[in-house]
């Protein structure tokens, strides 16, 4: 069954009575005429007792997806609804101010309420306070509603909206996951306070020192922001606090942080392949151009390659296809990979040379018009020459990695990778000799010109094997190993968000709260009703005087009649 809601509440409150929404508007429009001190205590003003809570805050949609910003086909990004909806609240928050400025803005609100809020103007008064309340639930509701893993992700996309900013799609080559809005990369960690390790992709985090793709105050360069959360409770219901830091990733600091970290397996990472000249001096071996970076095509790489290839005549010599059938399918969107019209693949990502569906794509193709006859050897001929030149495409990718794979083999061979050992058990000797060799990379790479530590960090051990890095809790929240720069700590859960409605009764009265919360009850019982085929009764009645409330509550504070 279909059931128009607005409709519903439109008919409820037609009959001579005036339009919710104008009213809601009406509303808005009084509270914000207020002329009257808004720091005079509201029990003066209007003779009423106070009913404030944390249930009266607005709640808006939690959705990772909807938070993000969405990207059209010419790859324009555009702000759909729900990232709207947010940002209209989170704008408010110290504006155009950093994460730094942001995180003090709402440590001052927690402390002293709207007092904190430069603005004499009553529109901006009510409308920053809600801003900050609806910032604390609905963060509270992010950490303590979702696992781990759900968290993480919506957490991200909310602390990109609050700096302007939005979400990176995973797997594009940098190990950043958002950037703010004046395009500063981000790496988020978000971890129990005892449980932290911070790290990555050391491939990615070098791609992004040597052809950084974003704005870094200092260039090239990745900033982290790591946090630790500490919380006591149920699920649903847990109350602690959120603590931020931030450090960044330079080239210039990087071989500092990684040769210096506790763990041997990252320390390894910023080895280089040096060798002493004959004059006992430290550089790159010889042949170190040979270490080519690893290779993995994309999609649209191998479509493009297929087209060429399969456009040359040297495709086609041993196919034994007909010149029309050849130029039917060149002309024909077939022998593109993973595209609209293009043939299907094999898990594998072969061309499926024995499906049904790919056989009768390309039989119209090749059929002889004059006879109206195709051979089953012609169309297995067509299809193989399609796939070969795929395969030549992987071909040339296996080969390059077997070159880099030799060469990475051989300075292992020689010692100049070491072998890092692993396990709990691990061999102190071998950790030193990693340690003096992530040592000595270090001090050469410190002593080049930027030009050439861009050109290094490519041959560097962790980046020619794709390896992780981490580093542990007091190695990313404290000082010492890395800049760390402690931005404040956010207090989450309803017993904290109480403590801060005490401190907003002056701007936020208990019929702004009613109007809320009568929204809240309406929308939840109409579903409930509707969900449960009209058979509750009761909760149409909570919804009809829901309903009241709001109309009743709007008419006093708005004097609309």
């Amino acid at each position: 069954m279909s059931v128009n809601w607005d409709l519903l509440i439109e008919n409820h409150f037609d009959n001579g009575k005036s339009d919710a929404l104008k009213v809601l508007s009406e509303v808005v429009r009084e509270v914000m005429s207020e002329s009257q001190d808004l720091r005079t205590p509201i029990n003066e003003r209007i003779q009423q007792s106070i009913s404030i809570n944390h249930s009266g805050i607005p709640e808006i949609p939690l959705t990772e997806l909807g938070w993000n910003k969405l990207e059209t086909d010419e790859g324009t990004e555009v702000t759909g609804e729900q990232r709207a909806l947010l940002e209209n609240y989170l704008n408010n928050i110290a504006p155009g101010g950093d994460l730094a400025a942001k995180i003090k803005a709402l440590d001052s609100f927690y402390e002293s309420g709207f007092n904190q809020i430069e603005s004499e103007k009553t529109t901006e008064m009510i409308s920053k306070t809600l801003s900050f309340l609806v910032f604390y639930k609905t963060l509270t509701r992010i950490i303590t509603n979702f696992n781990a893993a759900s968290a993480g992700f919506t957490f991200e996309a909310f602390l990109a909206t609050l700096l302007g900013g939005s979400q990176i799609k995973a797997n594009t080559g940098t190990i950043a996951d958002f950037k703010t809005g004046d395009n500063i990369p981000i790496s988020l960690k978000l971890y129990a306070e005892k449980t932290v390790a911070v790290g990555g992709s050391f491939t990615d985090l070098v791609r992004d020192l040597v052809d950084p793709k974003f704005s870094h105050p200092d260039g090239a360069g990745m900033r982290y922001v790591v946090c630790t959360k500490s919380l006591a409770g149920q699920p649903g219901q847990q109350e602690g606090g959120i603590k931020f830091f931030e450090f960044d990733f330079t080239l210039d600091n990087v071989a500092n942080i990684i040769a210096g970290a506790n763990r041997a397996h990252t320390a390894a990472n910023i080895i280089l392949p040096l060798i002493e000249d004959d004059n006992g001096e430290l550089q790159l071996i010889t042949n170190v151009e040979d270490l080519e970076e690893p290779v993995s095509f994309t999609s649209d790489q191998i479509d493009q390659a297929m087209r060429k290839i399969l456009s040359t005549s040297e495709a086609w010599q041993d196919s034994g296809l007909k010149d029309f059938q050849i130029k039917n399918i060149v002309d024909s969107p077939l022998i593109g990979y993973q595209t609209e019209g293009s043939l299907g693949v094999t898990g594998a990502g072969a061309i499926n040379r024995t499906s049904r569906a790919n056989k009768e794509m390309i039989t119209p193709l090749i059929t002889d018009p004059e006879t109206g006859r195709v051979s089953n050897a012609e169309i297995a001929s067509a299809l193989k020459a399609i796939n070969d030149a795929y395969l030549s495409i992987v071909g040339q990718q296996a080969e390059i990695n077997a070159r880099k794979g030799t060469g990475i083999a051989d300075l292992e061979d020689r010692g100049i990778f070491p072998a890092v050992p692993s396990g709990k058990k691990k061999d102190k000797a071998a950790v030193a000799n990693v340690k003096a060799l992530a040592a000595r990379s270090r001090d050469w790479y410190n002593s080049q010109d930027e030009e050439t530590k861009r050109r290094a960090l490519k041959y560097t051990r962790g980046y020619l094997k794709t390896q992780q890095f981490d580093l542990n809790r007091e190695e990313s929240t404290s000082d010492g190993l890395v800049n760390v720069r402690y931005l404040g700590e956010i207090n989450i859960g309803s017993t904290h968000i109480e403590n801060v409605l005490k401190n907003c009764q002056s701007v936020l009265d208990e019929n702004i709260y009613s109007i809320f919360s009568s929204l809240k009850s309406l929308t939840d019982n109409l579903n409930e009703y509707f969900a449960n085929g009209l058979a509750d009764d009761n909760k149409a009645s909570t919804a009809i005087k829901a309903a009241d409330n709001i109309e009743t509550r709007t008419k006093e504070i708005s004097d609309v009649k």
